[in-house]
Formats: structure tokens, sequence, C-alpha cells
């Protein structure tokens, strides 16, 4: 087999390096990984799969595509964490498949660009840690992906059958996360004028009429669920899924606001590592803006980040359908760059040797921080990540010969360093987020017949882990009191930022670097201040 055949074979062997290790040494994070697993579980058990619940009560934060397919995978390989958390990195692998698919379609007269394309994608760092989360982006960027290839096939003669593939991709999206999506899809559409070159279609009024054509077609298939689950969820689940979740994210964000130059910090860093590649700078002058590919993904980048940019929540991740467009950029940058320069590996080795050089220094210096550090950094296991840190340090610093082979090299350093950041944290992780034990000693309490309260706003962090089928009862440190009374055999959890100074509750562990505690109602009616924070 040559170096070009290996693509397809390495990055899904990166992507297969990625889930294990995560699936390994990261326990499911509290609150977003716990909570959409506690979504589909509640789905589960209660067999209402229209209307998504979280501990009794609608969920109208997302639409239930994902939450779907988690149960989906349930049904066929029984209910397991593993089985859970699978569902959404198997859609990043489908984000590999996309990105070079689009890529032949885009460069067709330039396979490098398909080989390349989805290493490069692989071998971000960003995308490399965000692979393994049980989040909706990556879900998100394959429905995008999808309906990029379907707005390019529109430039073919018969383009309906590329407006259905968008309409279709656009409505899974919707499912998936929201309107979103169309963020992502419909300025690159609106810009064809810019990108299309030769293949522009013969009438631009039939264009456009077409792009409708899949928005209405998308909005249909979103529609055929929100509708009968606004219906059945009431009156608030209805404003909240058609009004709240969409424009009112937009507009004026509840959650994640951030200003608008947010993304032109973090996008720089979503590409590491392979912003610091002179090959990547050298190749991108060369000819990118005269080629129809180029064009697409400069509009798909551009005008992505100025609409995010535009909308009031921000997050990271929401970066992550953008990331094929990066990839398909620095994929011709790379095939155009020429041979190899002789310091062209310098910027990425010395990023490596300095990672590796600080875990040496951290292993050596482990639990002697003197105040400098954080204190939970006494708690890493830099020395476990050390052999993987090295090796991408050795594969960088002699990287083979020519673009090809140069490109698979910088992509195992980049997954070997993603692998030696979960080794370095693995121990922290486990004692700090993995709330296992509580929530199993959670379920025993529901099973023997205790009610059970949580002080402070519940986000379903212990619903699968302990495989809760009773609901828990929010209250707050004003109403504690009157709960304790009204349930004598209750038991009530609560966080405490600064240790528990008095009392002693039945359970108690740590979550990041506070501590949650189980205590009885009968404690707590006589000292309502043992739940202080």
């Amino acid at each position: 087999m040559t170096a070009k055949g290996w693509s397809p074979a390495l990055w899904t062997a990166a992507w297969l390096a990625l889930v294990v290790t995560a699936l390994a040494t990261r326990p499911l994070l509290p609150v977003d990984e716990t909570r959409y697993l506690g979504v589909a579980w509640e789905m589960w058990t209660t067999g209402e799969f229209l209307v998504p619940h979280l501990n009794g009560e609608p969920y109208s934060h997302k639409p239930p595509l994902l939450f779907w397919l988690i149960n989906l995978s349930w049904a066929l390989f029984g209910v397991s964490e593993v089985a859970g958390r699978l569902v959404a990195p198997l859609f990043a692998l489908g984000n590999l498949v996309l990105t070079h698919m689009l890529a032949r379609r885009l460069w067709p007269d330039r396979p490098e660009a398909a080989m390349l394309a989805p290493i490069i994608l692989a071998g971000g760092l960003f995308w490399g840690a965000a692979a393994t989360l049980t989040f909706f982006d990556m879900v998100v960027g394959f429905f995008t992906l999808a309906a990029l290839i379907g707005v390019n096939e529109a430039c073919r003669p018969g383009g309906w059958r590329g407006w259905a593939i968008a309409g279709l991709a656009l409505g899974l999206g919707i499912l998936a996360k929201g309107p979103v999506i169309l963020v992502h899809v419909l300025p690159v559409a609106l810009a064809a004028p810019y990108w299309a070159g030769s293949r522009r279609p013969s009438s631009w009024p039939a264009w456009y009429a077409g792009l409708g054509a899949a928005v209405i077609l998308g909005a249909a298939l979103a529609l055929a669920w929100a509708l009968p689950a606004a219906r059945a969820g009431g009156e608030a689940y209805a404003g909240a899924i058609l009004w709240d979740q969409t424009a009112g994210r937009i507009t004026d964000s509840f959650a994640h606001g951030g200003p608008w130059w947010f993304y032109l910090l973090v996008a720089p860093a979503a590409i590491l590592p392979w912003i610091l590649w002179p090959p990547v700078w050298r190749g991108l002058g060369r000819g990118i803006v005269a080629e129809r590919g180029g064009r697409f993904c400069l509009a798909w980048g551009i005008l992505t980040l100025a609409g995010l940019s535009a909308i009031s929540g921000k997050q990271p991740h929401y970066l992550i359908s953008s990331l094929p467009a990066a990839a398909l950029l620095i994929a011709i940058a790379i095939a155009n760059a020429g041979e190899r320069r002789r310091f062209d590996a310098v910027a990425v080795a010395v990023l490596m040797i300095v990672v590796v050089a600080g875990l040496v220094a951290a292993g050596a210096s482990r639990g002697a921080t003197d105040g400098l550090l954080p204190g939970w950094t006494a708690e890493l296991a830099p020395l476990n990540g050390l052999p993987a840190a090295a090796a991408a340090a050795f594969v960088v610093l002699f990287p083979l010969g020519d673009p090809f082979r140069r490109t698979m090299t910088l992509t195992v350093a980049a997954v070997l360093l993603v692998i030696a950041a979960h080794l370095t944290a693995a121990p922290y992780l486990a004692r700090a987020f993995d709330l296992k034990p509580l929530a199993r000693h959670v379920d025993k309490l529901q099973h023997a017949g205790h009610p059970l309260a949580h002080v402070s706003k519940y986000h379903g962090q212990y619903h699968f882990l302990g495989r809760l089928e009773k609901p828990i009862d929010p209250t707050w440190e004003h109403d504690v009191k009157a709960w304790a009374a009204a349930h004598p055999t209750g038991k009530i959890i609560a966080y405490h930022d600064h240790g528990i100074a008095k009392g002693s509750p039945e359970f108690v562990q740590t979550y990041r670097n506070r501590l949650v505690a189980i205590w009885d109602s009968g404690q707590v009616l006589a000292d309502p201040s043992l739940v202080k924070r």
C-alpha cells in the first residue's frame, strides 16, 4: 500500500485511539454529559419519545435527535455507558468521512486534498479533544457537511437532488440542535455567485428558489416533530422550543453570553497545531482564492464565523461545525506548499518539547507547588502522559519526506498529545468528576423508599449514573426545612463549598473542589444550617 493509500486507515485509527482513550480515562462529565445521558435514560424508562424529559419535567433546551439515537444504541446493544457515549463520537467519525467526500467534490482534479483533509481534521488538538464528548456539535457538524455536499451538488445538472440532500440534512440538523445549522449552511449557499465559478447554475433565480425549497423541506421535517411535541408538552414547553431556544438565544442568550470578538480569540487556538506549521502559510498564498474549492471554504469559514459572532450565546465548541472548512483549506495549502524546508517543523516541535518539559517538571515538583498553582494540579499524574507526549515530540522532530507523510506525522503527534492529556488528567478527573458512587447511593435510597431532595438547581447528574427511575425534588436553602418537615424519612443532597464544619452526613464525596453530601431529613430539620453551601 502506498503512503497515500493509508489515508482512511490513519484517520480511522486516530479516531479510534481517541475514543478508546477517553472511555478508559474520563468519566461522564457533569453537568452536560451526565445531563444528556440523563434525558436519554428518562426517555428509555418512560417510553416518552415525543417530549424529552429531565427529572420528570419537559426538557426544552435541546431537540430530541441525539436522545433518540442513544436510545437506538441501547436498544441494539443494551443499556450501558459505553453504548450511550459512543453515539456522538460516531458522528465525529462521520465528519471525517464527509470531509473526505466534500474535498473530492470541491477539487475533483486534486485527489491529494481528499486524502489530506480528514487527516488534518483528526489531527487538530481541539477537534481531537471534542470528538469523544457526548455533545451535540459533532452531530450538527455531520449534517452541516451533508447539507454543504448537497449545496455543491445543486450546481450540477439535475440540481434538485442536491437540494433534496441539503433539505433533509437541514431538517435533521435542526432536530439535533435547533436552527443554528442554518448559520453554518445558509451563508455559503447565498454566497454561491462568489464561489460557483465555471459550475455556476444556468439561472440564479432558480438557484435561490431551490435553496428556499431546501429550507422549507428542512423546516417541515423539524416541525413534524416540534408541532406535536409543543401540543403534548404544554404551553411553557411550546414557547420554549418554538421561540426561547431559537430567537431567544440569538438576541439575548440566557446562557453562555460572550462579546462579539470571542471567536476571533478562540478560532486560532481551535486549529492548533496546524496554524504553527509554515507549509500551511506558504501554501495559502498560492492561488487558493482563484480556485472554486478555496472560495467555497473561505465563504464557509468567514461567513459562519461572522454569523456565530453575531449570536449572543458563545462557546468554543460551537466552532466544531466550521473546523472542516479550515481542514479543507489547510489540505489544499499543504498540497500547494511544495518541498519540505529545513525549519518547517520548528514551531510545532517547540510546542511539543515545551509540553514534554512541562510534564517532566510537573512530575518532579508534584505536591510542591507552594500555592503558585491551583490545588487540583497536584492531583495530576504528568508522568502517565509523558511517554505519549515524548513520542509526539519525537515524530515531529523527525518527520518523513513528502507533504503527505509529514501531514501524517503531525496528525500522529497531535493525537498522541491529546492522549497524553487524558492520561495526565485521569486521576484528577476520576476524583473530581466521577459521580457514580453518589448516584448509586441515591439509587439505593430510592429503592428503600426514601424521598430525595436536591438543594439548588438539579441538572440530572445522577439520573443515568444511578439508573434512577423517580424524580429528585429540587429545593433551596430557604425551603429545605419545610421539605424536611414534610418528608421525615427523606434524604437531602447538598453541596458544600468550604467543607463540612459540623454534623455527620450519611454519605459524602468530592466533586470538583467541593464536597457533596447526603443528609437525613431529621438532621436538617433540627439544624437547617447543615446544608448551607
